[in-house]
C-alpha cells in the first residue's frame, strides 16, 4: 500500500494459488496518478516474487485501461488471455429432476483430496503437482469453500465447485468443473444453481460474481442461463521471471 500524508492513495494485491505463479492487481487514486506510484509498487512486488523464487507474475488489467496496458508493456509483460467478469442478476429457477438425475452438493472433506486432484486435472488440464497444491490452498482458507457435486441416490461424484467470501457480502465462484464423462447433460446448471442457493442461504452472500474465459462459449452460455450477465472484461498479462517459466511457456 502507498500512503501520502497518512492517506491511502494506492495499493497492489498479490494473489497466490500456486507456488509457480501469482496474480497481481492494484489501483492508484486518480489524483495521484502519473507520479510513478504504481511503478514503485510493482517493483516491490517483482522483487518480493524474485526473493520467493516465483517464476511467473500475471497482471490483471481491466479492458479499456490504455494506461494500464502501456505500463505492462513497459514492464515487458506479454498478453496471455482474457476473461469476462459476470455478475448474478436474477437466479433462474430449475425444473424438478427425478431422483436418478438429481444433483446434490456437499462440503468437501480432506478425504476427498484425490477426487479433487483428479477433477482439477481433467477440468483445467493441470499437472498433478499443481492440482495437489491448488487443492491444498483452497481447502484451508477461512473464507473459502469447496463443494463436491454428486448424482442420484448412489451419490456418484461428478464435479466440484468453489467459492470465496469477499468484503461487503460479496462472493466469488471459481474452480467449477464437471467430469468429462457426464458433460452436456445439464448437470452443470444444477450444480451452479445449488451453489448460489448455498451462498445466499448458508453464508449470507448478497452479491455473487465469477469470471470465465472469453473463448469458453459453452461455459458463458451456462452462466447466462443461470442469471449471470457480463459486466466487463479483464486482460491478463504475463511477466516471466525465470528461465524455467520461459521453458514451461514454450
Amino acid at each position: 500500500m502507498f500512503y501520502e500524508d497518512d492517506r491511502l492513495v494506492g495499493f497492489l494485491a498479490i494473489y497466490c494459488f500456486l507456488s509457480t505463479e501469482v496474480e497481481i492487481s492494484g489501483m492508484v487514486h486518480p489524483d495521484s496518478r502519473r507520479q510513478g506510484l504504481f511503478s514503485q509498487l510493482s517493483k516491490a512486488a517483482i522483487e518480493e516474487c524474485r526473493r520467493r523464487e516465483i517464476p511467473k507474475l500475471i497482471f490483471i488489467n481491466e479492458r479499456g485501461s490504455h494506461s494500464g496496458k502501456a505500463f505492462l508493456s513497459s514492464l515487458g509483460a506479454q498478453y496471455g488471455f482474457s476473461e469476462y467478469v459476470m455478475d448474478l442478476q436474477e437466479p433462474v429457477k430449475l425444473a424438478p429432476s427425478s431422483s436418478d438425475e438429481r444433483v446434490t452438493i456437499r462440503p468437501a472433506q480432506v478425504t476427498d483430496t484425490e477426487l479433487l486432484v483428479t477433477l482439477n486435472q481433467s477440468g483445467f488440464n493441470m499437472p498433478e503437482e499443481d492440482a495437489r497444491e491448488y487443492v491444498s490452498q483452497t481447502m484451508t482458507g477461512d473464507k473459502e469453500w469447496t463443494w463436491i457435486a454428486e448424482l442420484g441416490n448412489r451419490k456418484v461424484p461428478i464435479g466440484k465447485i468453489g467459492a470465496m467470501m469477499e468484503e461487503g457480502g460479496r462472493g466469488l465462484i471459481y474452480g467449477f468443473c464437471v467430469s468429462p464423462v457426464v458433460r452436456g447433460k445439464g448437470y452443470g446448471r444444477q450444480i451452479l444453481r445449488l451453489t448460489i442457493e448455498a451462498l445466499q442461504q448458508d453464508h449470507d452472500v448478497t452479491f455473487i460474481h465469477l469470471e470465465v474465459a472469453v473463448e469458453n462459449e459453452k461455459a458463458l452460455g451456462l452462466y447466462e442461463s443461470c442469471g449471470f450477465k457480463t459486466k466487463n472484461a479483464n486482460d491478463y498479462y504475463e511477466l516471466l521471471l525465470s528461465s524455467k517459466a520461459q521453458q514451461n511457456k514454450g
